[in-house]
């Protein structure tokens, strides 16, 4: 049985795509596929058991039958956080190995989720590294790739993890980065007996976010069009501009949210019949109803929210980087991309996997 763990030196790099990406291969080649993520985060209630939402998703994603109770074995709570801090938890690792233990008995490949980085965690005693060396677990670093400063953490994580390492994936690379990396980043990392499993592009929709998951991540109130809460928004704009330059600017974007001003009707029709996918009004000011019935007409949901523009703005900046893969347009989009993008015989040669023998 082989333990393969999705790691990252960071936070919010992508692992989660990466991990049902590989799961669903792993499926399609025959192999049968077990999956733990040994620290949770982001705690949640399934059947009355304390688990972790991402663990939760990839769970009913690569649609295992495992026990719930195994898949998670130590959650993040409040609670535990204070322990933690206040003395030493005994335990835990032992908890993590016997849960991967039950999920492991009739697997040909168990995939292990890190949480944060293969540094994080070490409060508790779990950190990835610790895990990594419990379990006997081969490592691929998932990076998403913002500039040459990655290749020195790389190094560091693969002369941490030793034989454990196996290779890098790249994620999230935009067309301005391509070029470099495939000219300098790739066979600088091979020279230094790094290898490339796999190097994903940037792909506007698997960043995307749903109407209604910006409605809910901003604690905005929605006042029309409340059947078009799904659509998929790639960028936000912000509508603080005079109305000749702003209507340019909305129809150069496609797919966007346009955050402006509640007290801008001119702005506010100006992005209506530009077409973007959703109207987001600061300052809880409400719209004119000539607004809101031309937004029906266009059938675009306009979002009332407390905060200014602003702070919106803000909140919006920390939200891109966090974003988490929830809607099934987005998790089959990015599992195709996964799948298309990452070199499996060169990873199934690395991990020792024979397909079909």
């Amino acid at each position: 049985m082989i333990s393969l763990y999705v790691g990252s030196t960071s936070g919010y790099s992508g692992k989660s795509l990466v991990t049902m990406g590989l799961g669903l291969k792993f499926k399609k080649d025959g192999l049968r596929v077990g999956y733990i993520k040994p620290v949770g985060i982001l705690p949640i209630k399934i059947e009355n058991i304390l688990s972790d939402k991402d663990a939760w998703f990839i769970y009913r994603a690569l649609e295992l039958k495992d026990p719930i109770s195994e898949i998670c074995p130590v959650v993040l709570t409040q609670e535990l956080t204070v322990k933690a801090y206040q003395k030493d938890i005994k335990g835990l690792l032992g908890k993590i190995e016997k849960s991967y233990q039950q999920l492991s008995k009739d697997k040909d490949i168990m995939i292990v989720g890190g949480s944060g980085s293969i540094y994080s965690w070490s409060v508790l005693g779990v950190s990835g590294l610790k895990v990594i060396r419990r379990l006997n677990a081969k490592v691929v670093i998932v990076v998403k790739y913002e500039g040459e400063y990655c290749v020195d953490y790389i190094l560091q994580a693969k002369k941490d993890l030793n034989d454990h390492f196996i290779g890098v994936i790249f994620n999230k690379v935009t067309h301005e980065y391509k070029q470099g990396v495939e000219d300098y980043i790739v066979p600088f990392l091979k020279r230094k007996g790094v290898d490339i499993i796999g190097i994903l592009p940037h792909d506007p929709l698997v960043g995307s976010i749903t109407v209604e998951e910006l409605t809910e991540m901003l604690g905005g109130k929605v006042l029309c069009c409340h059947d078009k809460l799904s659509n998929l928004i790639e960028r936000f704009l912000i509508g603080a501009m005079q109305v000749d330059r702003a209507t340019e600017y909305f129809k150069r974007t496609k797919n966007n949210a346009v955050i402006v001003g509640g007290d801008r009707a001119d702005i506010q029709l100006s992005a209506i019949e530009s077409g973007t996918e959703c109207l987001v009004l600061t300052g809880e000011l409400y719209p004119s109803e000539i607004i809101i019935a031309r937004a029906e007409q266009k059938d675009i949901p306009i979002i009332v929210v407390r905060d200014d523009t602003y702070a919106v703005a803000k909140k919006l900046e920390k939200l891109s980087v966090r974003l988490r893969l929830r809607d099934k347009a987005k998790v089959a989009h990015g599992m195709d991309l996964v799948m298309a993008s990452v070199n499996f015989p060169l990873l199934y040669k690395k991990l020792g996997v024979n397909i079909g023998q």
